[in-house]
């Protein structure tokens, strides 16, 4: 049940009723500005400082440092780059994150399941659900592969390390503070902004496991100030070799296809030609297959089951893709004076990925004795050229700058304006995919024997059968934004601050594809084996108003230490969609001293409908495979039935909603100094998610009730636009016969409830060194899912599936840091339990591992030594592997997006300041 929402013109009502006071007071304070403001003099040294406020992701208001009201996870860049890749920082926040499962999670690890949803890009989703990810507080363009209709994201793949000061992550929703995707939360990655001097650095690692799967990298960070001016300035080169199956032991066997060279069938009966054959003699019009099983040609005659044993998918398949990253970044600022500052950041990377998968399987019908068919009666030929495996290889080029300017209108009062452009053109090849016609004439002209288990060398090339398919995108986003924020007024129990502003942006989403990647009106590719893209372009105008504010309630009253109150919200017109209002309210309260805060949020978040979703072109093929049970009763069910299908996109999508919770509370004992412990519950109920019926339900209602059907509008026969439907049991006549038209639609359901809980203790033994200890758990109390509304839902916490992945009850990340002198040390301890299949029975083992480095740096006053560090450290220590799964994980046997796919690797980082 949804909760009462107030109307447009009721909330903008109450926005004007703030803002107004609001702006009569910033005028009267800008009425009263000195030309100077002299510098405040300093405190006594036995005064009490207050700490400075600081901006936390989540709020457009700042916080003292030690009253957050939000649950927000910091991670520094030494954190980050202690014992993890420093290729992709999606897959080192995953191992620090354990709010970070799910299959919505795709990176490096992830080669051969989302290449054509991420087309090489990283995808980050608090659990398993749509995040926004900032860069420096603001958006930046999506992934271009959402022009071809893979996944809206904004790719991590694309920061370098060394640009990063800091991320942080927020896990609850945000809309009313940043718009659209935040619904589980933000991650805000922070470039550095403020460096002084030079540091040169870089990684070198590998692992024992077979392949090596070498990491190199190299980076230099310069920043100069004098005062007023900061320039801060990043270069990064890293490269990640790729792992194969072949090269772990639990993917080393892969198999799942009768479909290689020498395998033939008739019916059901499958023939392998013997490995000392590579072309078998065709004698006259073809002989028995008795004959030639008995003169060892073939082996045979083996079941479907059996002849797939005879050929290892691994050889060929990546399961961390090639990676390879080069960027440049800038943080510049300037200040005119104690009101205005201009301030701006550049980044510039390229990116290059590069994954892989067998051989297209190829699949003729041969006449006896015809075109090297040895057998006496018609038989499929099969095929594949392994020597040309399917590739997909992506160069990323992005660019992105922010340039804007802040400064104060009076003490209390300040403001910010700033524009922002970004853009990411892709570059898409796909080499290995099969030209059908010129394979075909090249085995009518005798160039391919497709009998052969090798074809004759340079007769595959000289065919032209193998090509490259192509497509190129492009995503843009411009926007500006304007902000206030300050002080309206002083309460007894302190300031009451607000903040209001308003963002528009442009977004644009552009593709083109070479002609034989374009299905013509039967859905049919001119490459055989390469992905259907289709030419598109598309954009739209969002244009936005925030407010935010935060109300002192109680200070030192009788069970009040503290109590304040805060409320935001956003509105955002679409120039495509519906114009969502999103509420957030906060609320913290510390009962008795500072030591211990209850805290809890309650926001509405909204995830808008894709440019893709609304306007995308249809694709055009054939349905899901699925069991259709005849409106006869009498008649046998229909396995595997297929139908014509077209898959299209819908102008009149919503956007989806959610409504996040939040309870929790923060302890930081005075008995206890350097301790603090936080434990918060939440709840996330998201509504309207994009899907589409699933195409064997809509045929099976169709079939069974024909005109009646609440789906007979989309299912025609002969043709897209043929007859409509008239009665029950049309359907099972003539599979061939049947188009189904399957639209986006607002249809899915999630609730998801669970824990955080985070500690921290730094403990300084005061002359033999300072321990830190921090740990980080994700609890999943319930992950209950819905696919169409009206369906019960069903609790996929604790359960490895393919609609959501793996989502463990729980996973903690732990880790100890221990520092004296010049020498350092960490160990990182990761733990995800055992769960259960959701598809079958199956119980997927607990995993752990264990990281650890030891760093020195050379102390000062030694002579051209000074400034360098040394870290030396091993990842995975035990050299653990992911527990098997391979009912969900069908290609390799194991999730290596969730547990990983490097093993043990060792690592030295070098640095050297000046």
């Amino acid at each position: 049940m949804k909760s009462p929402r107030v109307s447009k013109n009721q909330w903008k009502a109450g926005c004007l009723a703030v803002t107004l006071p609001a702006a009569s007071l910033l005028a009267a304070a800008d009425s009263k500005l000195p030309t100077e403001v002299p510098p405040a003099a300093p405190a006594p040294a036995d005064q009490v400082v207050t700490l400075e406020p600081i901006e936390v992701t989540g709020s457009y208001l700042p916080f003292a440092a030690d009253a957050v009201a939000i649950p927000v996870i910091s991670i520094s860049a030494d954190q980050v780059n202690a014992a993890s890749s420093r290729s992709n920082i999606g897959d080192a926040l995953r191992r620090r994150v354990p709010q970070l499962s799910g299959n919505g999670n795709l990176g490096t690890a992830n080669a051969n399941v989302g290449s054509g949803s991420t087309n090489g890009g990283t995808q980050l989703a608090l659990r398993n659900a749509a995040t926004l990810v900032l860069f420096n507080g603001r958006r930046m363009a999506y992934a271009p592969v959402g022009a071809s209709g893979g996944l809206m994201f904004t790719d991590v793949n694309l920061v370098p390390f060394a640009a990063v000061k800091s991320i942080e992550v927020l896990p609850d929703g945000a809309s009313a503070i940043y718009g659209t995707d935040a619904v589980s939360g933000v991650i805000n990655v922070l470039m550095k902004d403020d460096y002084d001097g030079l540091e040169v650095g870089g990684r070198y690692a590998w692992t024992d496991n077979k392949g090596n799967a070498i990491e190199r990298s190299v980076y230099a960070v310069g920043g100069v100030s004098d005062g007023k001016t900061k320039i801060t300035v990043a270069a990064e080169f890293a490269n990640q070799d790729p792992v194969f199956n072949y090269e772990r032991p639990y993917s080393a066997e892969t198999y799942g296809t009768a479909t290689f060279a020498g395998s033939v069938n008739i019916g059901g009966d499958f023939y392998l030609l013997s490995p000392s054959v590579n072309t078998p003699t065709v004698v006259g019009g073809g002989r028995p297959a008795a004959d030639l099983v008995t003169d060892g040609t073939y082996g045979g005659p083996n079941t479907a089951g059996q002849q797939i044993l005879n050929f290892n998918l691994a050889r060929y398949v990546t399961q961390i893709i090639a990676n390879e990253r080069s960027g440049v970044t800038s943080a510049f600022s300037h200040q005119f004076n104690d009101r205005v500052k201009l301030f701006g950041d550049i980044l510039a990377v390229k990116t290059s990925t590069a994954s892989q998968i067998n051989g297209q399987p190829l699949s003729l019908n041969f006449e006896a004795g015809k075109n090297g068919n040895p057998f006496d009666e018609k038989v499929k030929g099969r095929n594949r050229f392994i020597e040309h495996p399917r590739a997909y290889n992506n160069e990323t080029e992005a660019y992105r700058g922010v340039l804007g300017f802040e400064g104060k209108l009076s003490d209390t009062w300040h403001w910010s304006v700033a524009g922002n452009y970004s853009r990411a053109d892709q570059d898409y090849q796909n080499p290995g995919v099969v030209n059908l016609d010129k394979l075909q004439a090249a085995v009518d002209s005798g160039l391919i024997n497709f009998f052969a288990r090798e074809q004759a060398p340079g007769a595959v090339e000289a065919s032209g059968a193998i090509g490259t398919a192509h497509g190129s995108y492009k995503s843009i986003l411009g926007g500006a934004d304007v902000k206030f924020y300050g002080t309206l007024l002083t309460l007894p129990a302190g300031d009451l601050d607000m903040a209001l502003g308003g963002e528009t942006r442009h977004e644009e989403l552009h593709a083109n594809a070479d002609p034989l990647s374009q299905p013509d009106a039967a859905g049919n590719l001119g490459w055989l084996g390469a992905t259907s893209l289709q030419p598109f372009s598309a954009s739209r105008d969002i244009h936005s108003f925030f407010t935010e504010i935060r109300v002192p309630l109680l200070k030192d009253a009788p069970a009040a230490h503290y109590l304040e109150v805060s409320g935001a919200g956003r509105f955002e017109q679409y120039s495509d969609n519906k114009d969502p209002i999103v509420p957030k309210l906060t609320l913290r309260y510390l009962p008795i001293n500072d030591s211990f805060a209850l805290r809890g949020t309650y926001s509405e978040s909204f995830v808008a409908p894709t440019l893709y979703q609304i306007n995308g072109p249809a694709n055009v093929g054939y349905s899901t495979p699925g069991t259709l049970n005849p409106a006869d009763s009498t008649l046998t069910p229909v396995d595997s039935y297929q139908s014509n299908s077209r898959s299209t996109s819908n102008p009149d999508l919503a956007p989806a909603e959610s409504q996040n919770y939040t309870i929790g509370f923060v302890l930081s004992p005075e008995s206890i100094k350097g301790l603090k412990v936080s434990v918060d519950y939440f709840r996330i109920k998201q509504d309207g998610l994009v899907s589409r019926v699933p195409d064997i339900d809509i045929l099976q209602d169709v079939e069974t009730k024909g005109a009646a059907s609440k789906y007979a509008d989309l299912v025609r026969l002969n043709g897209f636009t043929g007859d409509k439907v008239t009665a029950p049991g049309q359907l099972s006549e003539v599979p061939d016969d049947v188009y189904l038209t399957n639209p986006l639609a607002n249809l899915s359901g999630v609730d998801i409830q669970g824990f955080d809980v985070a500690g921290t203790y730094v403990f300084d033994t005061d002359g033999a060194g300072v321990f830190t200890l921090n740990t980080n758990v994700g609890i999943y109390l319930s992950y209950e899912t819905a696919i169409l509304p009206g369906d019960k839902a069903e609790d996929y916490a604790g359960k490895s599936s393919f609609l959501n992945g793996t989502l463990p009850d729980w996973q903690s990340y732990t880790s100890l840091d221990y520092s004296i002198s010049d020498y350092s040390l960490m160990v990182g301890w990761r733990y995800i339990p055992g769960l259960d299949g959701f598809e079958d029975s199956s119980h997927i083992k607990p995993y752990h591992s264990i990281d650890t480095a030891v760093s020195y740096e050379v102390p000062k006053g030694v002579r051209y030594l000074s400034g360098l560090k040394v870290t030396f450290g091993v990842n995975n220590l035990f050299n653990r592997f992911g527990p098997l799964d391979p009912t969900v994980n069908t290609d390799s046997n194991v999730d290596t997006g969730t547990y990983g796919a490097i093993g043990r690797q060792f690592f030295v980082d070098v640095s050297y300041k000046f």
